[in-house]
């Protein structure tokens, strides 16, 4: 059974003000992490005014429970608040939206609206904060996994969680290379000019704290680096294999003196043919 948060905020900040004197005070943001039962508690001074109507939702749109006649009229949840037989989400008392069994999707703004019996409308917003452990949705290689020395390479580790998690690399059976640096902002492992030593398999590594125990994920990738004389088909744009590859930034031209001679070689050969089939008879 998830922890039970109440928070209980009569703050000096004021959401709503009249000349009338109605008042709505936003709660504090409340943090919660997944499976815990929160309270979202507002308070409010009518100053002697009814409350007409009432309703609680999601922001931006999602209505969740609605009121007419203060504490003691009927409430009306709405469909999309059923949670198999037990209410997601309940009013209790004068103003408490209590939401149960916290999930990822939870998270968010959630907002108050009084009318009041002379006509004023007013609008209070509390944030629910939910925390959860990390994830890893995958690791992206740019331009591929598979590149050829002297490439730039940039691998990325597609995480979730929050807080946001940490993010560190790993090489199995080694260090990493001494031109791999990882990106302070993004958390990107970069090659800027991969070598034949770098060729591996790379762990991401995503942690947080979640009610002070730490939390981690991990997935690993495995990197090909090929010789630069290496003799392979070009992958072309739009190639099933590797949609996101192109022939020009996966294998480029040869650079060496081999690759140069056999060009040269191509061509004479082409021309001595030439050559030796002579004028064309009429």
């Amino acid at each position: 059974m998830g922890w039970k948060v109440t928070v209980c905020a009569f703050v000096v900040a004021i959401c709503g003000l009249n000349a009338s004197g109605q008042v709505i005070n936003d709660p504090e943001n409340v943090t919660a992490s997944i499976g815990d039962d929160v309270n979202l508690e507002w308070t409010f001074d009518a100053n002697g005014e009814a409350r007409l109507f009432e309703v609680w939702k999601k922001v931006p749109s999602t209505a969740l429970a609605s009121r007419s006649g203060g504490n003691t009229g009927p409430l009306q949840y709405f469909d999309q608040n059923q949670n198999g037989g037990n209410r997601k989400f309940s009013v209790i008392g004068a103003a408490t939206l209590f939401v149960r069994d916290v999930q990822k999707e939870d998270n968010g703004p959630y907002q108050l609206s009084i009318t009041f019996g002379n006509g004023v409308d007013l609008t209070s917003t509390a944030y629910l904060i939910v925390n959860y452990p990390p994830s890893i949705d995958g690791i992206t290689a740019s331009p591929s996994s598979t590149v050829r020395e002297g490439s730039s390479l940039t691998l990325m580790c597609n995480a979730d969680g929050n807080p946001d998690p940490a993010v560190r690399w790993t090489r199995q059976n080694g260090a990493l290379g001494k031109a791999a640096t990882i990106d302070a902002n993004s958390g990107n492992l970069v090659f800027p000019n991969i070598t034949l030593a770098d060729k591996g398999i790379y762990t991401c590594t995503v942690e947080n704290v979640i009610k002070g125990a730490p939390q981690a994920a991990s997935k690993d990738i495995s990197i090909n680096v090929l010789s630069i004389d290496a003799t392979l088909p070009p992958l072309v744009v739009g190639d099933d294999s590797d949609p996101e590859s192109t022939a020009t930034s996966l294998y480029p031209a040869p650079r060496s003196g081999v690759g140069r001679l056999q060009a040269c070689m191509y061509v004479m050969c082409l021309l001595l043919s030439i050559f030796l089939a002579g004028p064309r008879q009429s």
